[in-house]
């Protein structure tokens, strides 16, 4: 479930990041299984509800799914529910399309 109300957001992350400087025939597309949790935390501790989480995720052509790069983000989560990223590391740049 939190995957499926973060996807449009991490989506829109990688779009502005990877088109057109990194990819220019096409916008990233994230597949949910292509995300791994890294970390979770309460930034309050138990005293409130503002999370923030880190993720490695491998963005996909969107078509065939072939990976086109590896990012970490660190999005920061309360309630509302407001969505703000808050750190995107770009890992590496596949090359596309593989050989």
């Amino acid at each position: 479930m939190l995957m499926n109300m973060l996807t449009p957001y991490i989506e829109n992350d990688l779009r502005n990041y990877y088109y057109p400087k990194i990819v220019k025939d096409f916008s990233p597309s994230v597949a949910p299984w292509k995300i791994e949790v890294l970390e979770t935390r309460r930034i309050n501790g138990f005293r409130g509800f503002q999370l923030q989480i880190t993720f490695d995720i491998e963005p996909t052509d969107g078509g065939q799914w072939i990976p086109i790069g590896k990012d970490r983000m660190t999005y920061e989560i309360s309630s509302g529910p407001e969505v703000k990223l808050v750190n995107h590391t770009h890992l590496k740049t596949y090359k596309y399309p593989p050989e």
